[in-house]
């Protein structure tokens, strides 16, 4: 059984999963902290990007655990690393736009981009995120976000660019939360009866007692 699962997960986490969950809200992680945080994503609808040239428009569901950590630069901005199933890394940059408070709106932008694929394909992305403290306990977030892959090889596949909005709420405390999240992306195709939307159900938990639970002392 064991050795099922095991191979059931490499395979999952070295399907070409592209990131299209967020995960976070508009808060930048604190100064000189590392914030660690687990996303599991379901993405029904996503294009292959390891398909042939020729068959652009192929699309699957793909499922994957992906682990980021987010260091905070100063009071505005931090800056992230995330692991992309086992095959991808991708590096953030996050900066706030708006003041953060109870009962205040805040806005960030994030940009990066990183390698997908085992290096087949570079990932580019773009996040405008605002989120609405209620409480110390739940912060409701969205925006919208942009990515786009290319390949990097002449034998590999680069699907149209995806744009779409997402939505989640944070729960729990500064230092273990769970943030269930929904995306709808457009990623058009031209072949006859497949979508053109990728819908993205995804739970991210994160905070540092995440790292305490691992026997990680950071």
């Amino acid at each position: 059984m064991r050795l099922i699962l095991l191979t059931l997960f490499v395979g999952l986490a070295a399907c070409g999963c592209l990131p299209y969950a967020v995960g976070t809200t508009a808060e930048t992680a604190p100064v000189q902290t590392v914030v660690p945080s687990t996303v599991v994503q379901v993405a029904i609808g996503q294009p292959k990007i390891n398909a042939d040239p020729g068959d652009l428009d192929e699309r699957t569901t793909s499922f994957s655990f992906d682990s980021e950590v987010r260091f905070g630069l100063d009071e505005r901005s931090d800056a992230g690393i995330r692991l992309v199933g086992s095959s991808g890394l991708v590096a953030t940059y996050k900066r706030r736009l708006t003041p953060s408070g109870p009962q205040r709106v805040a806005t960030a932008v994030i940009v990066g981009g990183g390698l997908l694929g085992l290096g087949s394909h570079a990932h580019f992305e773009a996040t405008f995120v605002g989120s609405w403290p209620y409480g110390t306990t739940m912060t409701p977030y969205g925006g919208v976000r942009f990515q786009h892959v290319i390949a990097l090889g002449s034998d590999d596949s680069t699907p149209d660019p995806a744009l779409g909005a997402f939505a989640g709420i944070r729960l729990g405390e500064p230092d273990l939360g769970i943030s269930p999240e929904l995306g709808i992306f457009y990623s058009p195709t031209d072949t006859f009866m497949e979508t053109d939307w990728v819908v993205v159900p995804s739970i991210s938990v994160h905070g540092g007692r995440l790292l305490k639970a691992l026997g990680i002392g950071l």
